[in-house]
């Protein structure tokens, strides 16, 4: 299935334009984006985890993680990244990359005991890690240095347990936060094929 054949897509949204009702049309669309998503981002990112070698892959596995986190972001708001953004650009187009992603980070289930965390019934934001430190020192630090930043490291463990979720923990006796890049692939997964399914919905 070719996922990068402009003709298709410049055909569809001619078709789609302004038509949000699920039809074989949509359903087309979702399950090309599905392959693309899968074949481009995340099977390449299985690969390198299957060598288990731990041997600093962590840096290109989060690198492609974090892209895949703001272009999430970027498809639940309705938002399209413009560099050179004026004050007379449409309200769908974005310069700042935390505009998007820190509001997503602070609302995602995936993210809950992450970057909020409700407590007696309210939401607490940036509880236990701050979404606009994530943002700064691992995404921003591995797209423009290939780095994280700060007390931030990249992890991974040997073996894991079917109900892993965390993902970020912290050693205060080395004063060093770990993000565990394969805990954080499954839970990417996990919400693309609820964002399909959602999308698959018919409308009430």
């Amino acid at each position: 299935m070719k996922t990068l054949d402009i003709g298709f897509w410049t055909k569809k949204r001619q078709v789609v334009n302004n038509s949000y009702d699920f039809n074989e049309h949509w359903k087309e669309i979702i399950e090309k984006f599905r392959v693309r998503i899968e074949n481009y981002y995340f099977f390449p990112i299985d690969s390198i985890i299957a060598s288990n070698k731990l041997r600093g892959e962590g840096f290109t596995i989060l690198t492609i993680q974090c892209v895949l986190i703001e272009m999430f972001a970027a498809f639940k708001y309705g938002k399209i990244y413009k560099f050179d953004k004026r004050a007379s650009d449409p309200n769908f187009t974005y310069r700042g990359s935390g505009d998007c992603l820190i509001p997503f980070l602070h609302s995602e289930e995936i993210f809950e005991n992450h970057f909020y965390k409700f407590i007696n019934g309210d939401k607490k934001k940036d509880y236990p890690f701050s979404a606009m430190e994530f943002y700064k020192k691992v995404r921003c630090g591995l797209m423009h240095e290939a780095q994280t930043k700060g007390e931030w490291i990249v992890n991974a463990k040997k073996t894991y347990q079917d109900d892993d979720v965390i993902f970020i923990t912290k050693d205060s006796e080395k004063n060093k936060i770990s993000i565990d890049r394969n805990i954080l692939q499954k839970l990417l997964k996990i919400y693309f094929q609820d964002y399909l399914f959602n999308l698959s919905q018919e409308s009430p």
